[in-house]
């Protein structure tokens, strides 16, 4: 994906990493898609996602967030949360939110990390797998 932002790009990368074949999936999509808008909302951002027809989906074609990334910046004092929508098997949005506070107009020095530390829980992707 050519036309994400870079905080954008770093965000997707730490939410769609691991082996799980379901992660690979997500990432055969996030390489497909193009974002179509993007929203400001003054504490976050909403970006949107459109696939290409015959994009790979999930099996099952579920809808759930993956929400397992949080950030720290330097301008910010009680750091970021991500949230990445799947809808109908297939990416859709990417969510960026502060915790009370106003969105900076740059996030600078940010460190994005797995809300269960280095051993990330990946107990929900168990028989998400690619549908043929």
């Amino acid at each position: 994906m050519s036309n994400l932002t870079s905080l954008e790009n770093q965000v997707l990368q730490k939410l769609l990493q691991g082996d799980d074949e379901a992660l690979g999936v997500l990432r055969d999509q996030a390489s497909h898609a193009e974002v179509s808008s993007r929203e400001a909302t003054g504490v976050g951002f909403f970006t949107k996602f459109s696939l290409p027809p015959g994009a790979p989906r999930l099996a099952g074609r579920p809808t759930f967030k993956l929400g397992d990334v949080n950030g720290k910046a330097d301008n910010l004092k009680r750091g970021l949360g991500f949230l990445l929508y799947v809808d109908d098997g297939a990416i859709s949005t990417l969510e960026g939110y502060t915790y009370d506070e106003p969105w900076p107009d740059e996030v600078l020095g940010l460190t994005l990390t797995y809300s269960a530390g280095d051993n990330r829980d990946l107990s929900w992707a168990k028989g998400l797998i690619h549908k043929k």
